[in-house]
C-alpha cells in the first residue's frame, strides 16, 4: 500500500507544510502543541539535543493546533518545522504532523515536558530491528511523583489499559502512553481518523487488529511544567477512550451480553414451558416464563447487532477481516437465513393457530390463563424472533456485498 493511496494530506495545513521534501531523514519527532509556550522550548531543546548526540539525521515538527499564546514563535526561532491544523484536536494535530513528516520513522510525544525526549534511543532501537509500533510504558519505566493523578494512575489507565488487553488479545501494558515511536508509512495505512484524544487509543487498537509488531519499552513520567490546567479532561476522555474500545469491539458490547442473554432465557423457558418450579421457597411460573421469553429477545438482538457492527466494520474498512468472519461468510446467505426465519416464524403461526383452535372448541370463551400463557409465549416468541432473522439477513445482504 503505498502512501499515496493510504493517507491524504489535511487539507487545513499550512500550505508550506503541504510540500514534503524529499531529503532523506530516518526520524521526526512530532509534539502537538495548544498553548504550549511554557515548556515548548525545553522540549525542543531535549529534542534537537538527542537527534545532534546519537547523530540521527531527523527533524522536530511541532503540530500547532491554533495557539495564541507565542508558541509557533518560540518554534520557528528555534528552528523546528511548524505544522499548522486548524481543525481541533489532540488526533487531529497528530494527524497533521504525521502527514507531514518526512521521517521515515516518527516518534511522538506531548510538548508539555512530562516526558523526556532526550532518552528515546530504546525506541530508535526496537524500531530499527522492525518494531512498526513502539510504546513506551510508565509503569515499567516510572511514574515520578505527582506526574500522573491517582485516579488516572490506579483506576483510569489499569483499567482501560486491561479492556484493551482483554478486547484485543494484545500484551500492551500501557494504552495510553503519549510517547510511542512507529514506521511512519505503515501507521498512515490504518487509516486513522479520531480527532479527539481517543486517537491514542485507535492507534494501538488498530495496529493490533492489523498485526502489526508492536513493542514495548520502558519510559518515564514527570510532571508536566505548565502553570495551567491540561488540555486531558478525566471523565470526558475517558469515556471516549472507553467508548472507542467497546465500538472496536463488538464481541463483547453486543455478543456475549447477547448469548449470555438469550441462553439464560431459552433456559427459562424450557425449564417453566412443562410447568411451574419452586426454589427455596420461591415460586417461579408462567410470569416469570414471560420475563425469559423477553431475555431471548433482547438477547437475540444484541448477537445480531454483534453481528451487524461486525460485517459493516470489516466491509467498510474500519478493521481487518478475521477467520471467524470469513467462517460466518461461507456458510451464511441471505437465503439461509430468510429460510430459517420464515421457519421460526410458521412454527410460531403454527402453535397460534393451534390455540385459536382451543378457543374455538370452548365456545370462544374463558380460558386457563396460565395454560394459556405457557403455550402463547413460545407462540409469540417463534414468530418475532423469525421475523426478526429475516429482516437481519436483509440487512447483511446490505452491509457485505459477500451476501447479495
Amino acid at each position: 500500500m503505498t502512501i499515496a493511496t493510504a493517507y491524504r494530506l489535511p487539507h487545513d495545513l499550512d500550505e508550506g507544510a503541504r510540500t514534503v521534501a524529499t531529503e532523506a531523514l530516518e526520524l521526526s519527532i512530532v509534539m502537538p502543541c495548544l498553548n504550549e509556550a511554557e515548556t515548548l522550548a525545553r522540549c525542543i531543546r531535549k529534542a534537537q539535543s538527542f537527534l545532534a548526540s546519537s547523530g540521527i539525521a531527523g527533524e522536530v515538527v511541532i503540530a500547532d493546533n491554533g495557539s495564541i499564546d507565542g508558541s509557533r514563535q518560540i518554534a520557528n526561532a528555534m528552528g523546528a518545522r511548524m505544522v499548522g491544523v486548524s481543525t481541533r484536536g489532540y488526533g487531529a494535530a497528530l494527524m497533521g504532523g504525521i502527514a507531514a513528516a518526512r521521517g521515515r520513522f516518527v516518534i511522538m510525544g506531548d510538548a508539555d515536558d512530562s516526558y523526556d525526549f532526550e532518552t528515546l534511543i530504546p525506541f530508535v532501537t526496537a524500531l530499527r530491528s522492525g518494531g512498526e509500533l513502539v510504546m513506551g510504558n510508565r509503569f515499567r519505566g516510572g511514574i515520578a511523583p505527582g506526574a500522573m493523578p491517582p485516579l488516572h494512575r490506579y483506576l483510569g489507565n489499569p483499567v482501560l489499559s486491561f479492556l484493551g488487553r482483554r478486547f484485543f488479545r494484545s500484551a500492551i501494558g500501557d494504552f495510553h502512553c503519549g510517547l510511542r515511536g512507529f514506521d511512519r508509512e505503515t501507521i498512515m495505512g490504518l487509516g486513522l481518523r479520531a480527532t479527539g484524544m481517543e486517537f491514542a487509543s485507535e492507534m494501538v487498537v488498530k495496529a493490533v487488529l492489523h498485526r502489526l509488531d508492536v513493542r514495548e519499552v520502558p519510559t518515564t513520567l514527570s510532571p508536566d511544567g505548565r502553570s495551567r490546567a491540561p488540555h486531558l479532561r478525566t471523565w470526558r476522555d475517558g469515556w471516549r477512550h472507553l467508548r472507542f474500545l467497546l465500538t472496536y469491539a463488538p464481541r463483547y458490547l453486543f455478543v456475549c451480553p447477547g448469548i449470555a442473554a438469550a441462553g439464560s432465557g431459552a433456559l427459562g423457558v424450557g425449564v417453566l414451558a412443562t410447568g411451574s418450579i419452586a426454589l427455596r421457597g420461591v415460586e417461579l411460573g408462567a410470569t416469570t416464563m414471560l420475563f425469559a421469553a423477553m431475555s431471548i429477545l433482547l438477547g437475540s438482538q444484541l448477537v445480531g447487532f454483534g453481528i451487524l457492527a461486525r460485517l459493516y466494520g470489516t466491509a467498510s474498512g474500519l478493521w481487518p477481516t478475521s477467520p471467524t468472519v470469513e467462517w460466518f461468510r461461507a456458510r451464511f446467505s441471505v437465503e439461509r437465513g430468510c429460510i430459517a426465519g420464515a421457519a421460526l416464524t410458521t412454527f410460531g403461526l403454527a402453535i397460534t393457530l393451534g390455540l385459536i383452535g382451543q378457543w374455538g372448541r370452548n365456545g370462544f370463551g374463558p380460558m386457563e390463563p396460565v395454560h394459556l400463557m405457557r403455550m402463547a409465549i413460545p407462540a409469540m416468541l417463534a414468530t418475532v424472533l423469525g421475523v426478526q432473522t429475516v429482516f437481519t439477513s436483509f440487512l447483511i445482504g446490505l452491509i457485505d456485498p459477500q451476501h447479495d
